[in-house]
């Protein structure tokens, strides 16, 4: 998994969201201009590999999102920070 995206689809997407103003950054820009990869991995894959490599028992260790109040709580019970 990953972003997917080429010059017409970024442009498509963008005024969908109506956020054409993001084409003024450097990251947009080089897409429109076909100068970065079009396809940048990311996901669990990144995400477990930072697990091993740091030794963290949880995803949320290295992964910022929602999670729910019982799981943070447990976790911190265990002295396991998970990331908000």
């Amino acid at each position: 998994m990953g972003i997917r995206v080429n010059p017409e689809t970024l442009r498509k997407q963008l005024e969908m969201s109506g956020q054409l103003d993001f084409l003024r950054y450097p990251y947009h820009q080089g897409i429109m201009r076909n100068e970065i990869p079009l396809s940048i991995g990311g996901g669990i894959g990144q995400s477990r590999t930072q697990m091993a490599i740091l030794k963290k028992a949880h995803l949320g260790e290295v992964s910022v999102t929602v999670w729910p109040k019982i799981l943070t709580d447990m976790s911190r019970e265990r002295n396991i920070f998970i990331l908000e």
